[in-house]
């Protein structure tokens, strides 16, 4: 599935994670008074399969394709880390740290602009 092998062992396992913090684009902004709503953390899961990365959530699963995330040019050390696309999703998992970061992009309806970063743990 991938090029480096610490990647591709990691990722046969299954993972659980758990959305620390989110911030997207409001359509319509909240009067002074009004407090925003507190989110319940977001929880899923990953899995890979046949060269693709499964996300598990709510019961409703997503495909994204995978490739190794490649260092900048001044970096001088790899990572082991991977980025996954699907549409508007971006997702990018650091295997070391097991932290994430996953984008939501969709140039046609900005209430559909998300960011978000958690933490992942082997099942």
């Amino acid at each position: 599935m991938l090029g480096i092998a610490p990647a591709a062992s990691q990722l046969r396992r299954p993972m659980t994670c758990t959305e620390e913090a989110s911030v997207g684009l409001d359509a319509v902004p909240l009067p002074e008074s009004a407090k925003p709503q507190p989110q319940r953390a977001r929880t899923f899961s990953l899995v890979s399969s046949g060269g693709l990365l499964t996300v598990i959530s709510a019961g409703r699963s997503d495909y994204y394709e995978c490739q190794v995330a490649s260092p900048r040019s001044n970096e001088r050390t790899p990572r082991n880390a991977i980025k996954c696309q699907n549409g508007v999703y971006f997702l990018l998992i650091d295997l070391n740290k097991l932290n994430f970061v996953e984008a939501q992009l969709n140039p046609e309806d900005r209430t559909e602009i998300k960011m978000s970063y958690g933490s992942c743990r082997n099942l």
